[in-house]
């Protein structure tokens, strides 16, 4: 063998390309390496990428927040204090949008403009006034204890992009914090002399923008998600990541040496010669799959039989519309209006909701965008919505529910939807509706505004499409009531697979019993897409489900006529689609229809996909023999 130092890569051109010769001794390894136990710890694949490499260990940094009492003639100068943080804090943020920017561009930058919302958040600089002022408290402890409520009242989301801005308001907080206690941040990160592998308990937005791309390889961390705003800025900055691996902070050591696997969510410590050897040829397989993925960005989603699939992509803030089009999506197939609710001390008014709804329209021109109406629960607007605590929040005061009880707040925003339709290809949906009267009442409602819109002369598309969410077995067992009123239908798989199911897919010790390819969630469906289509209404899937390409070819098979799915996978699924012929897809789909359990449809599904498209069809852990 050689001497030729190893290199794992990085996606595309900026990364570097593994040699296999001498992998004992690079980096100084003995031979005695391949003696060591090779372990294997799985997690969640958060940025595309491979390396190798030591690991440079992060300590967990607890913040330990003083309380104290504030005499009366103090007070001011503690709110001053305060704002004084505040500013300091607003500069740094400043800095790092400006930072990340120059290397990445404006759209991954404005994430800090997100922290800047937070930072200057009037509901909490409001809360933390009053509660220095009622209660004669040091500022630190006051902000910590506002921030913190909301951060909870975030973590308790079932939505896991709401769910994770309990990170980004952490991080916030804890900058403020830092500048409050005269503290600095940890430069360790930030000055490394070899390249590494940082791993910890977690990164936070702010630390991943100021990583160095040549000093760290990639990034391992016990807690977070991909659609954490940390995995989007390590996807930006072409950084492998693997996240929620529980406590590999603890198991792992300082200069331990480990491969990183950021496509399956893989971190490998003391990996073979072996391994390493079948991970040069998954990246290699990586880049072709990728290279195909490109060429069909820009064509339509139509089977090889010529039958069209719409394919649109998953919104869930008007700045991330132009990562729509350069994914090559069709449109949108749900905007999660929420975002424009939470953290706000007051309902947002229709001129904010109708320039919000108007920029993502104008920003995907001759392209529908699917706007979903309020889909929150009551105790994440407590602020907002004063019902008294429910035992319950997934099956409580949500949703429709809450817009039909709040008819201002409904018409608003439904006025804001109506007047933004005049600019663009706007449709309407109404979530969790279970009867066929909350429809009829939403619709009654829109008419109104309408009404209200035209005798004030102002314009809107008076033919603007509507559509319903079915994400309970009742919407499911009416959808032939429903789809006689409505334009479209769309199938919240996340939803309904926990309803039909009975189980918390957020919940450790039962999350095994959430089975999309469930006979049950199959079967329901089949049912919605034959009922829907006799009523001549279409029909679309805007869940976790329709961007599983395993999934794909089962879903066009049972009828779906639409997909909507995160940005990143829209390329993947369209070669799929223009790799299926439609015919093939149902005569699948009626077979699975008759199978008894779901690993049989799985292991079916994943067969059919497999000899469809095995050139782009992700390479897991499974494949690795040596694992």
């Amino acid at each position: 063998m050689g001497s030729t130092p190893i290199c794992i890569s990085r996606m595309r051109s900026s990364v570097h390309y593994l040699i296999f010769n001498s992998l004992r001794s690079c980096l100084g390894l003995a031979t005695s390496m391949s003696q060591e136990t090779q372990l294997k710890r799985q997690g969640i694949a958060a940025s595309g990428g491979v390396c190798r490499g030591r690991v440079h260990l992060l300590d967990k940094k607890h913040l330990h927040v003083p309380q104290h009492r504030v005499s009366k003639d103090q007070l001011e100068a503690e709110l001053s204090r305060f704002e004084s943080a505040i500013v300091q804090t607003r500069k740094e943020l400043k800095a790092m949008h400006q930072s990340l920017k120059e290397k990445v561009g404006s759209q991954h930058a404005d994430i800090f403009e997100a922290h800047l919302m937070v930072l200057e958040d009037a509901a909490l600089l409001q809360e933390t006034h009053q509660m220095v002022r009622d209660n004669g408290c040091n500022v630190e402890h006051a902000y910590w204890s506002i921030s913190e409520k909301y951060a909870r009242a975030f973590e308790a989301m079932e939505d896991d992009y709401l769910r994770e801005r309990a990170v980004d308001l952490r991080d916030v907080s804890q900058r403020v914090l830092t500048q409050l206690m005269g503290q600095q941040d940890d430069m360790r990160l930030y000055q490394l002399k070899v390249p590494s592998i940082v791993v910890g308990h977690d990164l936070t937005p702010s630390m991943t923008a100021m990583l160095d791309r040549n000093m760290v390889l990639g990034f391992a961390t016990d807690v977070g998600s991909q659609t954490s705003h940390t995995a989007i800025l390590a996807r930006a900055l072409q950084i492998p990541a693997v996240v929620g691996l529980h406590n590999i902070s603890q198991q792992l050591r300082e200069d331990d040496f480990v491969l990183l696997d950021g496509y399956n969510g893989m971190v490998v410590q003391n990996p073979s010669d072996q391994i390493l050897f079948e991970y040069g040829q998954f990246i290699r397989m990586h880049e072709d799959q990728e290279a195909r993925l490109a060429k069909v960005r820009d064509l339509p989603a139509i089977t090889l039989d010529d039958h069209p699939v719409a394919l649109e992509a998953n919104l869930d803030q008007p700045e991330d519309a132009a990562a729509i089009l350069k994914q090559g999506a069709d449109g949108v197939g749900l905007f999660r209006s929420e975002y424009l609710f939470l953290n706000q001390t007051q309902w947002p008014d229709e001129a904010t909701q109708a320039q919000a709804y108007q920029s993502v329209v104008e920003t995907l021109p001759r392209r529908p965008v699917t706007i979903r109406t309020l889909d929150l629960g009551a105790d994440k607007l407590s602020h907002l919505v004063h019902s008294g605590e429910e035992s319950n929040p997934a099956l409580g005061f949500r949703a429709i529910r809450i817009s039909l009880a709040r008819e201002d707040i409904f018409q608003t925003q439904l006025r804001a939807i109506l007047r933004a339709s005049h600019h663009g290809q706007l449709r309407v949906m109404f979530p969790m509706v279970t009867s066929l009267e909350e429809l009829e009442g939403s619709l009654r409602h829109l008419e109104a505004c309408k009404a209200q819109l035209q005798a004030e002369g102002t314009p809107y598309d008076d033919d603007i499409q509507v559509g319903v969410m079915i994400e309970t077995p009742a919407a499911a067992m009416i959808v032939d009531e429903l789809a006689e009123k409505v334009d479209f239908v769309s199938i919240g798989t996340n939803d309904l697979i926990q309803y039909a199911m009975a189980v918390d897919r957020t919940n450790d010790l039962i999350a095994g019993l959430y089975q999309p390819t469930h006979p049950a969630i199959i079967r329901l469906i089949s049912q919605v897409t034959q009922r829907a289509h006799a009523a001549g209404t279409q029909v679309g899937v805007c869940g976790e489900m329709a961007g599983e390409p395993v999934m794909v070819p089962l879903l066009i098979g049972l009828g779906v006529d639409e997909l909507s799915v995160a940005p990143p996978l829209v390329p993947r699924v369209k070669y799929l689609i223009r790799r299926l012929k439609l015919e093939e897809a149902r005569d699948f789909a009626a077979k699975a229809l008759k199978m008894s359990t779901s690993a049989e449809i799985l292991q079916a599904t994943q067969g059919l996909v497999r000899r469809l498209v095995p050139e782009i069809m992700p390479m897991n852990t499974h494949d690795l023999s040596t694992l």
